[in-house]
Parts: C-alpha cells; structure tokens; sequence
C-alpha cells in the first residue's frame, strides 16, 4: 500500500503537477479561497471532486459527523473553531457550506446509543452533542423504518450544525449583511446525488432543483 502511495505521489508530480504548474506557482505565497467547506472525516467523501474545485478554491475541515459546536461551547473544540475563525477573519470566505454524507458512521454511531461506544471513549464523548437529534429523531419518525431513520439524523445533523454556526456573533452579522452565505448539503453516495436545504420550505431538494428555485 505505501508503493502505491508512492507512486501517486510520481503521479502527482510528473502529471497532475505540470497540468497546473502555474496555478500551483501562483499559490505559492498566497490562498485566496471563496468557500468553507465542513465535511466529515469518511473516506467516501472528496470535497474537492464533488463540487470540481481547483487548489486554492475551498478551506476545508473535516471531522467526525461534520460537527460545529455551539457558541457557548466553543471552547470544547477549538480544532474546528480557530479554522472556522481563520476563515471566515483571514481569508474572508464568502460561503459556508456544510456536508453531510449517506451512510454515516458518525451519525450511525449517534443514532445506536451511547452504549454501543463503550469501547470508543474519545468518539463517546464526541458525538455526546448528536444525543439532541437523535431524541429528535426518534420521537418525531418513531414509525420510520431503519434505513428512513438514518438519512433523518444525518439529514437533521446537517441543520443543527447550520444552527450551531449561526449562534456565533459575528457570522450572524456578516449573513444580515450579505456578506456570507451558509448552506446544509447532504451528499448521497450511491446516486451521487447533492441535497441542498432549503431555508424556506425546511426540507432538502436536489441542488438542480434548489438552484432553478433560487436563481
């Protein structure tokens, strides 16, 4: 396995690198990203493929379940927060998008119970936080089967983050201002289908259909 790292690295070099020279040259001193993309840590998901991004485009964090902490916890995580805060004071991103994905282990792991993580201390008290929307789950869709109840809490996931990174100060100035956008995606990946959640309606659509509704 670490050959065939290797010889992506050759690759990288002799193919990907001389496609972009310049572009890679350019950015040797400076990043001028427009975007903040939030996804989780899952091998599945390629943040760059997924929306055809060049290098230097989008500043990217990844963890499990695509997590923010709420204001008032903030300290709890400060990996997350001081990129988020890099990002948006630095580099001045102009949108937030936060991605959830299908078939999320995270959410998978929240969804099961606290119990089931007794093996996993660091990822127990972790995902403590997604215990909110597993209740809400729960009690709202109780009649929905397992795979139905799954895609709600991933789904319901990427809102309570939405939610989580409203509640800081100053992100809530620069959305009254227009100065950021925010967005909720969640990423199907058997169809390779992008759901997009619509504010307006409180529901997520295809991004085809969010973007003809929003244009």
């Amino acid at each position: 396995m670490l050959l065939r790292l290797k010889n992506g690295l050759k690759n990288f070099k002799e193919v990907t690198y001389k496609k972009h020279e310049q572009l890679y040259q350019d950015l040797e001193q400076v990043q001028n990203p427009h975007t903040l993309f939030i996804a989780c840590s899952d091998s599945r998901v390629n943040p760059e493929r997924l929306i055809g991004s060049n290098p230097g485009e989008i500043f990217t964090i990844r963890n499990i379940a695509n997590t923010v902490p709420t204001y008032e916890v903030s300290h709890n995580d400060f990996t997350t927060v001081s990129a988020i805060e890099f990002a948006i004071e630095v580099l001045k991103v102009r949108e937030v998008i936060i991605c959830g994905h299908s078939n999320c282990g995270g959410c998978a792991a929240a969804l099961e119970g606290q119990e089931k993580l007794a093996q996993l201390p660091y990822t127990q008290q972790y995902l403590k936080p997604l215990e909110k929307v597993k209740v809400k789950v729960e009690h709202s869709h109780y009649h929905k089967d397992e795979e139905s109840k799954a895609r709600l809490m991933e789904q319901m996931n990427v809102i309570t983050q939405l939610n989580n990174l409203k509640s800081y100060p100053h992100i809530q100035q620069l959305i009254a201002k227009g100065e950021l956008e925010v967005e909720g995606w969640h990423y199907d990946i058997k169809s390779g289908d992008v759901f997009v959640y619509d504010e307006t309606t409180h529901s997520f659509c295809k991004s085809d259909e969010y973007q003809n509704i929003h244009q």
